[in-house]
């Protein structure tokens, strides 16, 4: 006798442009989104400038908390840019300290899987981090994430990198749920995304191209997981478990990036 059972369930990844209406958008956010490694595994993270007393502006690695927990050892490596005399890019691997022994030295928002750290970035970078600001807070998120709203996503697929400078790899998705607000009550929202280990981290960003804003790059979440199907199979000789993505990925409100960010100033 053969038992089928089929189940769907929430995963989380193990850390592993020509200028058009949304060109401005997309190398924003590239120029922010780095890939995040200890040489065996990696996600994404991007880079945000937040305020602090007076007029001081600090920088802020943001990811997926299971990005960090998935790291080993105190450091991380993150793959930085640099601008040659020529105009063209070369990668810059920054290491910086992400633990001391046990201790871990990111903010962990209290409920989802958000994580931010404060970073000091080498003089050479060339690096634009996003300002605060462009994070949609929760009462925008209503008008923001229509069903069928476009968005960019850059990411690091499968610890791929778009080329050898370590620039990121520029995706489409589209908002596949609905309703997406209030967020306390919705704190996640689907995409049509076909996400894959590696994405975890990357910021969704709206893509302009459909919608009435004049206010440049706005950051609307960031990639957790994807859903998938799992089938297992039972037989009096075998037990086999297959897993099939659906083609949706998971993303978190920044509602909640900015909670876990104000823990860190």
């Amino acid at each position: 006798m053969k038992l089928l059972l089929t189940l769907v369930t929430f995963v989380c990844f193990a850390p592993g442009s020509p200028l058009g209406c949304c060109g401005n958008e997309a190398y924003e956010i590239m120029q922010a989104t780095f890939r995040l490694t200890d040489g065996r595994t990696s996600g994404t993270a991007w880079l945000v400038s937040v305020p602090t007393d007076g007029d001081q502006q600090q920088t802020v690695v943001v990811t997926a908390a299971h990005v960090f927990q998935n790291l080993n050892g105190e450091t991380a490596t993150l793959i930085l840019r640099k601008k040659k005399d020529d105009g063209s890019f070369e990668r810059l691997e920054h290491k910086f300290g992400i633990r001391e022994k046990a201790t871990m030295l990111w903010k962990q928002h209290p409920q989802y899987d958000i994580a931010a750290i404060k970073i000091v970035l080498p003089k050479e970078a060339d690096v634009t981090p996003i300002p605060l600001k462009q994070l949609i807070e929760a009462k925008s998120a209503n008008t923001a994430l229509p069903p069928a709203q476009r968005c960019l996503i850059p990411t690091f697929p499968a610890q791929m990198e778009g080329n050898r400078a370590g620039w990121p790899v520029l995706r489409n998705a589209t908002v596949a749920s609905f309703p997406n607000s209030p967020v306390n009550r919705h704190p996640q929202f689907i995409l049509d995304f076909n996400a894959f280990g590696g994405d975890s981290g990357a910021p969704v960003v709206l893509n302009s191209e459909n919608t009435n804003s004049k206010q440049g790059l706005k950051i609307a979440g960031m990639i957790l997981g994807q859903h998938r199907q799992t089938d297992r199979t039972i037989t009096p000789n075998e037990e086999r478990t297959v897993h099939t993505s659906l083609g949706l990925g998971i993303a978190v409100h920044t509602a909640f990036i900015r909670e876990t960010i104000d823990q860190v100033k």
